[in-house]
């Protein structure tokens, strides 16, 4: 605790996370550095263009460039840079549940409380048995131009499951004035493990000069393994590769009409899992570090796809005009060693249901598979300011289905051949969600003074759904049952109220109160005991919020700070009633606590000093007993996998070499204090609190026309720590890393 305490003070001596790489020319960064950064970033997060330091809420932006220059090449990494953003990390790129501000509620939880929208796509999954929560996209830097995360519920502007936030990825367009590109190449080697690489090539071209224009990126990255297997002698089992690509077109055909149209891939290829094994009720290696023991070399393999039109008309006197339809997917299929949880049930129940025993040497396979596809559709009206008034209104409808299938197969340890049928399947299982949902939303602001408005929104949302467990042919533990199907309907409203005093041009300051939800459904247990509810409600959150965004030093200095509130309600938990029965229910509140500091100063010419504070309180402050039985949770449990504290500091100095050339020297470190990573009555006392996280990048490389060479070192102290541990297993963070990176301008 006294290095969180250290480390935040010093914060307050340094400077924030939300540094803009400014624009490019022929692919080539362009840097400005007498310009203040925050001031300067243009954010959508409002569904208007507006400068970062005016928007009335908690929002951190990172340019795609950015995060190239300080080596980011996952969510976690990017995560580790954003006050309050976290991850239930479970090894392998593409996998894992999202937090913001602490808003989760363990392993047990399947749906979303953070959005994930790219551009005006939602790739998050609303339906109330959707499984969604499982997945956590990695888009390429190629294709974007920012991540804008959004803190707080977004629920009068984005809808469902925001209830902690929201992640926007911010895509580039295409520029129909010049042609140009870049291609780029990393090389890695990973202490302990093996070689990586990256290559990648973008694209931007005129078709009619100053009309049509089509942009496009493909790439490559073959990630090195560092885990083994040591059950199969495998060595590095963890290697993935991801590759994709991106098209957009846009169309200007008149000065106030602008079409989009885009589409996206990515394919994710992991062998295995960023696993090690514990001894049993410890947090001790039971084979030593970066090494686990699957009786197979077991992996995943996801899809994402993505489709968007957008049409922009900004003829109207009044405003603009804004229509977007796209489709989203994804298929995932995972893998893992399931063993120590399911031969155990095995050989209980077969000799009841079959009359045979189980072989020895029986492993079983756990092959959880969650898929969408999800049509969204959005037409807003942005008004100009009309004297003291501006406004917005739109209607949204979207269209998912979701499939999640289970199978639990045994398998021969040996040959990893199924045994024998009917002895090889031991559980198959298949819920679905089909989820509707029509809404209409508007917000008003109104200027009191060209320095003090009040702004108040709305949305009111009716979803329908349509779910069932257990799917055609399920089996549990050998046995045959029925498929279920479960209708639902629903509607909630969510609000917001924001108060925005600018004393000066440099200094913006807001109150902020929303909330947001995250849709209820059907009680899914087929023979609910008397009192058991049948439907469950929707969970809720109202967040409160206090801010100051400002410039400072004549811009040398740029602040954003903020301080929330949050209450829970009716969060959707487990519970076992008295009897044992396994039921969903509304089960508990929770309240959190937080400070959110992000500073960035430019002390001299070519340096640039960042920093990252939060400091999260996520608790439980009630719950019902049947949940605590169920999940281990009880009153004044901190949330799981939330530090208290994060810190993230940055420094970059660009030097002047000769009149062709810049060196450019970097560094990163990253801190996050020990946190829980489940209840505490749910776990060992030795596996209750994963200890704290501090890594250190270097980075340097020269800039000379349109090239640039950097070489980058990762974790360069070679941390070993844990990300989260499940049934004696960890998932650990990555060892020191060297890259050498290649790119060149067109």
């Amino acid at each position: 605790m006294q290095t969180a305490h250290v480390v935040a003070a010093a914060c307050l001596t340094m400077s924030s996370v939300a540094l803009a790489e400014q624009t490019s020319v022929n692919g080539t960064p362009r840097h400005e550095e007498s310009e203040s950064l925050l001031q300067e970033i243009i954010v959508t997060a409002s569904r208007r263009e507006e400068r970062l330091r005016d928007t009335p809420s908690a929002i951190t932006a990172i340019t795609g460039a950015n995060l190239e220059t300080m080596g980011v090449q996952s969510f976690r990494d990017y995560a580790s840079l954003v006050p309050g953003l976290s991850q239930r990390d479970t090894g392998a790129p593409g996998l894992g549940t999202i937090i913001l501000r602490g808003m989760n509620t363990g392993g047990q939880q399947t749906t979303n409380t953070t959005a994930y929208y790219v551009d005006d796509t939602v790739f998050t999954a609303s339906g109330f048995l959707s499984q969604g929560a499982l997945v956590t996209p990695e888009p390429e830097l190629a294709e974007i131009d920012r991540i804008e995360v959004l803190k707080g519920p977004q629920g009068t502007l984005y809808g469902a499951s925001s209830l902690g936030g929201l992640i926007r990825i911010v895509t580039k367009k295409p520029d129909a004035s010049e042609a140009y590109g870049n291609v780029r190449t990393e090389f890695t080697t990973m202490s302990g493990g093996e070689e990586g690489y990256m290559i990648r090539g973008s694209l931007n071209a005129p078709i009619v000069r100053d009309k049509l224009a089509i942009q496009a990126a493909g790439y490559k990255r073959s990630l090195p393994g560092f885990a083994d297997n040591v059950a199969t002698g495998t060595e590095d089992a963890n290697s993935s590769d991801l590759y994709g690509g991106r098209v957009v077109v846009r169309a200007t055909p008149t000065d106030d009409l602008t079409i989009d149209v885009s589409g996206l891939i990515q394919n994710i290829e992991n062998d295995g899992y960023s696993y090690e094994s514990l001894v049993p009720g410890t947090q001790r290696p039971l084979y030593g570090d970066y090494k686990y023991d699957h009786y197979r070399n077991f992996g995943s393999s996801l899809k994402y796809r993505l489709a968007n039109a957008t049409l922009t008309w900004a003829g109207l006197d009044a405003g603009s005009l804004i229509a977007s339809a796209s489709y989203a997917e994804y298929d995932v299929n995972t893998r893992s060693d399931a063993t120590s949880t399911y031969v155990p049930v095995a050989q209980a129940r077969a000799p009841v249901v079959l009359g045979t025993a189980i072989p020895a040497n029986t492993g079983a396979l756990a092959n959880p598979s969650p898929s969408m596809d999800k049509f969204t559709a959005d037409v807003r009206f942005v008004s100009n300011r009309m004297g003291p008034v501006e406004f917005m209104g739109g209607v949204f409808y979207t269209q998912e289905d979701s499939v999640y299938d289970i199978d639990i197969l045994l398998q021969d340890r040996a040959t990893g051949a199924n045994l024998p049928s009917p002895l090889d399947l031991l559980y198959h299982t298949q819920t679905t969600s089909d989820y509707e949902e029509l809404a209409g939303y508007g917000n008003l602001t109104y200027f009191i003074t060209d320095r003090l408005d009040i702004q108040g929104g709305i949305r009111y949302a009716r979803n329908e759904q349509r779910a069932s467990i257990r799917g055609p042919n399920a089996l549990y533990a050998y046995v045959s049952l029925p498929k279920l199907e479960f209708p639902f309907e629903d509607s909630q409203s969510t609000y917001l109220a924001t108060v925005r005093w600018r004393p000066s041009d440099s200094i913006s300051t807001y109150l902020r109160a929303a909330s947001g939800y995250r849709p209820g459904g059907p009680q899914t247990n087929s023979n609910p005991p008397p009192g058991a509810p049948l439907l469950i409600d929707p969970d809720t959150v109202w967040n409160y919020e206090a801010g100051v965004k400002g410039t400072f030093l004549d811009g040398a200095l740029s602040t954003n700070f903020s301080v929330y509130h949050i209450d829970w309600k009716k969060i959707q938990l487990n519970a076992l009633d008295a009897s044992g029965v396994l039921l969903q229910t509304n089960g508990g509140d929770a309240e959190v606590d937080g400070v959110e500091l992000e500073l960035i100063a430019q002390p001299i010419s070519g340096l640039t000093l960042t920093a990252n504070a939060g400091y999260t309180d996520a608790r439980i402050v009630s719950v019902l007993p049947g949940v605590s039985t169920a999940t281990g949770a009880r009153v004044g449990d901190n949330l799981p996998l939330t530090p208290e504290y994060t810190v993230a500091f940055t420094a970059d100095q660009r030097i002047s070499l000769t009149n062709d050339m810049t060196g450019l020297l970097g560094a990163t470190l990253r801190y996050q204090s020990d946190m829980p990573n489940n209840y505490a009555a749910s776990t060992t006392a030795a596996q209750r609190t994963l200890a704290s996280i501090t890594t250190v990048d270097l980075r340097g490389g020269v800039e000379f026309d349109r090239y640039t060479i950097q070489l980058r070192a990762q974790n360069l102290l070679n941390e070993h720590a844990y990300l989260s541990v499940a049934n004696n297993v960890a998932t650990v963070i990555q060892p020191r890393s060297i890259t050498l990176a290649f790119s060149a301008g067109f």
